[in-house]
């Protein structure tokens, strides 16, 4: 089936694998079937509208609208919305159906559910069991943590994104199990790894890439099991400190130099076409223990699944992007959404044991949902207002042919329902756009607010160990952008540790700059520049480096 995407104007083709998987999900009500109709918009603009609905990174500070205490908060203190500390959000001390509302068939239905939107309260972070961390979003058990996200079970750690189970560490994104690294990417149990991306189970590694069981190396890539390599080459443990202290990665401009003879390093080296590891019948990238899946990205158990990122532990499910986890299943065009969903759709950030909600948005452990905000163990609501079975079943299939009616049925919420600007989502990482672009597309923009900042223009010492308390909490100048950021003392003590100069960048501009070493979540037809067999890749074939099917690759670092 061939269609034209409502949102961008291409021509978009709907496989029949897709089609099979809509008749799987029909809307089973009253003894009654409704088919599930396919969707109006290409692959990527799904992406980009439920993208678009979570925002990770951009945090404000403002008050709570219920005791109108200081709070941090993922809402600006301009939103149009309604927001409530955490505390008092999971709390007994409102009640989500006070702002209930009768379907009104004049109107469209998502129409009605945005004024239920400006209306129900919202947490104003997702940051459960926080210790000493209230500078975090969508986290869960963090001990003295300072701006992370999307990271459970951390301690001591910073900057970071997508990190579970560390400690001391700072800039790490994709970073799980580690102690004491810095700036690391796609990394597990390692330890003092430093400008290091795709590392497993190694330590005092510095500058390098897909190394396995490695220590005390800089410069390196795709080694197996050695110690002592500055660019691959093998020195004595003498000779390897000697090179060490000559590198001078202490200082700022040791580390610059170096970082220009890495990438010219880099530049040769061979790169695996895909990172599948266990898969089978398996298309995407940094997919893992995945059967059946077709362009997924960052995946882990996922079986008869298509067109997810970031998602784990689901089964027959298409269309969704963050989280998935714990057997969800019959699921599509999720957003930002976890933990045991069975037969849900259109839904955003709802989690915990649900099943059959459709177009609902921060509900909890609830059942036989339509279009419904800030519900807890409830079941046959509608607009939040409560129905009896036979009422729930008897309205909901008007209402569907309502939305179909009015081209709302069979896709997510429109983009102006978005509580966020899009600049301030995971949409503009991985959809950039200018402000000029988004407004003109329809999106909602947020202007950063001012800061003032003490001292503004602070010079950073070249070398680390002459950086003295005293730097903490100044205004220092962004290289590469020109706005203010400073250095916090679990940072400057962690450097020191390490013996790497203090960074010349923003915390975010930083954060940028190593999602940029990630590929695109695109594939493009090239051939295996070592045996000439054809692949699929997310590695551009106008790229300089190297790409190696799986076969050579394996051979070459066996």
């Amino acid at each position: 089936m061939n269609k034209t995407c409502k949102q961008c104007s291409h021509e978009f083709e709907i496989p029949v694998e897709d089609l099979d998987f809509y008749k799987s999900v029909p809307v089973k009500i009253g003894g009654k079937e409704i088919p599930m109709d396919p969707p109006d918009y290409c692959v990527g603009c799904r992406h980009q509208k439920r993208m678009a609905v979570r925002n990770e990174m951009f945090l404000h500070h403002r008050e709570c609208d219920f005791s109108k205490k200081k709070i941090v908060s993922m809402y600006s203190k301009d939103s149009a919305y309604v927001i409530y500390d955490q505390e008092v959000w999971w709390s007994d001390k409102w009640d989500p159906f006070d702002y209930a509302m009768e379907v009104d068939f004049s109107r469209p239905f998502m129409e009605q559910f945005k004024e239920l939107q400006s209306k129900v309260p919202r947490m104003s972070l997702n940051n459960i069991s926080a210790e000493n961390s209230e500078f975090s979003n969508l986290a869960f058990s963090n001990k003295n943590c300072y701006l992370i996200y999307t990271a459970d079970f951390n301690e001591n750690t910073s900057y970071s994104r997508f990190s579970d189970h560390n400690y001391a560490c700072a800039d790490c994104d994709y970073t799980y199990n580690s102690t004491e690294c810095y700036e690391c990417l796609n990394c597990d149990q390692c330890n003092r790894c430093v400008f290091s991306q795709k590392c497993i189970n190694s330590s005092g590694l510095s500058f390098c890439y897909d190394m396995i069981g490695c220590h005390d190396c800089i410069g390196c890539a795709n080694l197996r099991n050695k110690t002592h390599h500055i660019f691959n080459k093998s020195y004595s443990k003498e000779e390897y400190e000697m090179k060490v202290k000559e590198l001078g990665l202490d200082t700022y401009s040791g580390l610059k130099k170096f970082e220009v003879e890495f990438e010219e390093f880099m530049n040769t080296q061979p790169r695996k076409h895909l990172e599948l590891v266990n898969c089978e019948n398996s298309v995407g990238d940094y997919l893992r223990d995945c059967k059946n899946t077709h362009m997924c990205y960052n995946g882990k158990g996922l079986e008869d699944c298509r067109n997810m990122i970031n998602c784990y532990d689901a089964k027959d499910c298409m269309d969704w992007d963050f989280v998935g986890l714990k057997g969800s299943s019959f699921c599509h065009e999720m957003a930002s959404s976890a933990l045991g969903l069975v037969d849900c759709h259109f839904c955003m950030n709802c989690w915990e044991n649900q099943n059959n909600l459709y177009y609902c948005e921060l509900c909890l452990q609830s059942k036989n949902l339509f279009g419904s905000i800030g519900l807890r163990h409830k079941e046959y609501c509608i607009l939040n207002k409560q129905y009896s079975r036979e009422e729930y079943e008897e309205l909901v299939p008007k209402i569907i042919e309502h939305m179909r009616a009015n081209g709302e049925w069979g896709n997510f919420f429109p983009k102006e329902m978005t509580p966020f600007g899009y600049n301030e989502t995971v949409a503009q990482e991985y959809f950039p756009m200018t402000k000029e672009q988004a407004l003109e597309n329809g999106w909602k923009w947020k202007d950063e607010d001012e800061k003032v900042m003490e001292g503004y223009g602070v010079v950073l010492p070249d070398a680390v160990a002459d950086a003295g308390e005293d730097i903490v909490g100044k205004a220092i100048k962004c290289e590469k952008i020109g706005k203010a950021y400073k250095v916090i003392t679990s940072e400057v003590g962690l450097l020191k540790k390490l013996g790497v100069a203090l960074p010349r960048v923003s915390p975010m501009q930083r954060h940028k700059d190593r999602m940029a070493k990630r590929n695109p979540w695109s594939l493009w037809a090239r051939s295996c520049d070592k045996c000439g067999v054809d692949v699929r890749s997310t590695y551009n074939p106008d790229r300089v480096e190297p790409v190696y099917c799986e076969k050579c690759y394996l051979e070459m670092v066996s």
